[in-house]
């Protein structure tokens, strides 16, 4: 953040200025509140955890016991993420009021519905993460392609709002996760508008089902796959 807030104090050398639409306040703000979910977001329960089990052979034991799997990662990883995010918020706010102070226009009544776009965007995260780290079944380390994941959302989601990228990449960004994992939630609070806050939970509904859908589909294979290899 430092080296990011130093980069934009020098593009907005005028504090009138306005790039794409947002101040600097905005962007600054906007930058942290995206921080918050991808880093906050980085439970390793949805990626070493998985991939260790899977590479080491627990995984056997673990598909046999009374609950589903997937779901109790899923579980699990929300209830790490929550400590996390709390100290992420915590940190990113305490940036914030210190280098942009508070937020343009900020109405806090657009908290509310933007409880439910971050919690979703949190859950969001973790599924296609785990999604990823199923893929040890195949590969045997799926780290490489969580890097590319993070990568991805970064430079889509955090670094530079949707806005800054032309507009057929810009459609491109709505039909993936990072639309509703670091635009939309950090867009809703900097400047909340209802057609964004429809467009992105939609977005976020449709993306945990077809998320949903895949895991299921991969989990089984997944298994398939151990039990024909003798577990």
């Amino acid at each position: 953040m430092s080296v990011l807030i130093s980069l934009w104090n020098f593009l907005y050398s005028d504090p009138n200025t306005l790039i794409k639409g947002y101040s600097f306040n905005q962007m600054i703000w906007y930058l942290l509140l995206a921080e918050i979910i991808t880093f906050g977001s980085g439970s390793k329960v949805a990626t070493d955890e998985i991939k260790n089990n899977i590479k080491n052979g627990n995984i056997a034991y673990q598909v046999t016991k009374p609950y589903n799997y997937i779901l109790f990662t899923i579980c699990k990883y929300l209830a790490d993420t929550f400590v996390r995010f709390i100290l992420f918020l915590i940190v990113a706010v305490i940036l914030g009021l210190t280098f942009a102070g508070p937020i343009e226009g900020f109405n806090p009544i657009s908290l509310i519905p933007a409880i439910p776009v971050f919690f979703f965007a949190v859950l969001i995260f973790g599924m296609v993460r785990i999604l990823i780290s199923l893929s040890a079944f195949w590969v045997e380390d799926s780290h490489p392609f969580q890097m590319v994941y993070q990568k991805f959302v970064l430079i889509f989601g955090v670094l530079f709002p949707l806005e800054m990228f032309p507009k057929f990449i810009q459609t491109i960004i709505k039909f993936t996760p990072v639309y509703g994992v670091s635009y939309g939630p950090a867009k809703l609070i900097i400047d909340f508008n209802l057609d964004i806050l429809i467009s992105v939970l939609t977005s976020q509904i449709i993306t945990i089902i077809v998320v949903s859908v895949l895991l299921s589909i991969v989990y089984r294979r997944g298994v398939k796959k151990l039990n024909v290899n003798g577990g």
